[in-house]
């Protein structure tokens, strides 16, 4: 899995009381959600393959989804248990 975040940069303004100054900018993550389904490989009406997938889909500052993801699968790992 795809472990970087993007970024999206904001520009605020300040109250003009005083010579108005350029307000700082501030550089936030921008949201991530996941999305998982099961995929079942069938052969001659049997079950042969199980795989678990996820897609990951990154949002604007207001919820919209920006980026939708490419289903992958999730990486299967094997622990030896003695």
């Amino acid at each position: 899995m795809n472990q970087v975040l993007t970024t999206n940069t904001f520009f605020g303004t300040v109250s003009p009381t005083p010579p108005a100054q350029p307000a700082p900018s501030i550089t936030m993550p921008e949201p991530i959600s996941y999305e998982f389904q099961v995929v079942e490989q069938i052969e001659n009406g049997k079950i042969v393959k199980v795989r678990l997938q996820y897609r990951r889909h990154i949002h604007d500052q207001y919820g919209n989804i920006k980026t939708h993801g490419m289903w992958e699968d999730v990486p299967r790992v094997q622990y030896n248990i003695l």
